[in-house]
């Protein structure tokens, strides 16, 4: 099936009055009514897109730089939490620490109301807390090899917003895997109960023949009187159910282009798992490219599956290599980013290549992926299904009638870019401190 290109205009370009400083992450609430980017690491902006205006500034204290592939690069760094009560979840000091605000006042009057310690990896649900009964709140905690589940209660004395359930988290030593992951990335579907877990090797890893794993697991939702329940104590249970470890699904990947990556982006929609690596930057992992389509058996404890492989031709845009100098061995050319779609229903895996980029997304309802390369002068987005291209800035641009688009004009400029959760925009942040967004549709 031809994949339907799409139409993309630009609709807003909002900056700060204030001095600009680059922006690092960006999120957006449920709906769009909210976009929060964090600038440096000092700065949490909410922006009200409906007003056209920056809505509040909330200062953080972060020690934490986004390298590539280094532990600060996949920390999440904020959240918001709900549009309904106002909540947003940001990553502090050391990348170990979550800090939930209530931003309604606007301005700098964000108020800190709870502390969540050793969230060493976090997500949260793509729906608005208030009006989701699951725990839409997971935080992996490396120490005890558990993810931690947390519910927003409804009862308006509650002290603080979100409420631990340990009748909820998963420990990942009693969940029968065939071998435990570390600081995995975490996400929630975004239309269903699920949760979704996808891990690469660590160093200190005993050496396996597969070192990276995919691990999905139904959620059971809260009950009616621990969501309004005052006090934990009140909202406490009998035995806990030893059932909520167990995954409904576990994929293992036979694929040496994998074995040395490690997931930078995740999503779930429907019954679909995407997720983006990055293989390390060596000679070893250099030397493993994408094979013709393969079929693999899985030897995990879990019931035997079929996992399949497909790779899409290498991209035609992809940059030269930088010319080599007498005085200077050359630079070995980073690898190219690996989109992995995992189908829950029959277990089974599709793999292909985008070239390296600055930063790279995943839409909401996994079937697009966006990527950027200023060094080739392209901003594409690729329809997953079928590996194709949909759209690319600047042709397509040019095509639908409009010459420039704010963060675009400079490529170099663009620091991040996301998907808005309803999936109607584009959002793409600049190192200025401005940022912009599309609205895009299917052609025709």
């Amino acid at each position: 099936m031809t994949p339907a290109h799409v139409e993309i205009a630009p609709k807003r370009h909002l900056t700060d009055k204030g001095k600009g400083s680059e922006i690092l992450h960006i999120d957006t609430s449920p709906t769009a009514c909210f976009v929060a980017t964090k600038h440096s690491n000092k700065f949490v902006k909410i922006w009200s897109t409906s007003k056209n205006a920056l809505h509040g500034t909330i200062k953080i204290t972060s020690y934490v730089q986004p390298r590539l592939r280094s532990r600060e690069y996949f920390i999440r760094s904020h959240a918001i939490l709900s549009e309904n009560a106002t909540l947003i979840g940001i990553t502090t000091h050391f990348g170990l620490t979550l800090e939930v605000y209530n931003f309604a006042k606007g301005g700098n009057g964000a108020k800190k109301v709870q502390v969540i310690e050793e969230a060493h990896r976090w997500a949260a649900s793509q729906r608005d807390a208030f009006h989701n009964d699951y725990a839409g709140l997971a935080v992996y905690r490396p120490k005890f090899d558990r993810i931690d589940r947390f519910f927003l209660a409804r009862h308006p004395g509650n002290k603080t917003p979100f409420r631990e359930d340990p009748n909820h988290s998963i420990e990942l030593r009693k969940a029968n895997l065939p071998f435990i992951p570390k600081f995995p990335e975490l996400a929630y579907s975004t239309d269903s109960p699920i949760l979704i877990a996808a891990a690469g090797p660590r160093p200190g890893d005993p050496p396996r023949p597969n070192a990276t794993i995919l691990i999905a697991w139904h959620m059971k939702p809260v009950s009616h009187g621990k969501l309004h329940a005052q006090t934990p104590e009140q909202s406490s249970t009998s035995l806990p159910d030893e059932e909520r470890h167990k995954p409904y699904r576990v994929c293992v990947p036979d694929y040496p282009a994998l074995q040395t990556a490690l997931p930078a982006c995740l999503a779930s929609h429907g019954s679909t798992a995407v997720s983006i690596w990055i293989p390390a930057n060596n000679p070893a992992a250099d030397a493993h490219p994408i094979s013709p389509t393969t079929t693999i058996s899985t030897t995990s404890s879990t019931p035997k599956s079929t996992f399949s492989f497909s790779t899409a031709p290498k991209h035609k845009h992809d940059p030269p290599p930088p010319p080599s100098s007498s005085s200077h061995p050359p630079t070995a050319a980073a690898p190219d980013r690996l989109v992995l779609t995992w189908d829950l229903p029959t277990n089974t895996t599709r793999l292909f290549a985008i070239p390296p980029s600055t930063h790279s997304c995943i839409s909401p309802d996994c079937r697009r992926v966006a990527y950027c390369s200023p060094a080739a002068g392209e901003f594409v987005i690729v329809d997953v299904a079928s590996q194709a291209e949909i759209w690319r800035w600047p042709d397509a641009a040019r095509e639908s009638g409009f010459a420039s688009f704010g963060q675009l004009e400079n490529l170099r400029g663009v620091t991040v870019f996301e998907f808005s959760r309803d999936g109607r925009m584009l959002v793409v942040g600049a190192g200025q401190g401005g940022w912009g967004c599309m609205r895009w549709a299917r052609a025709g």
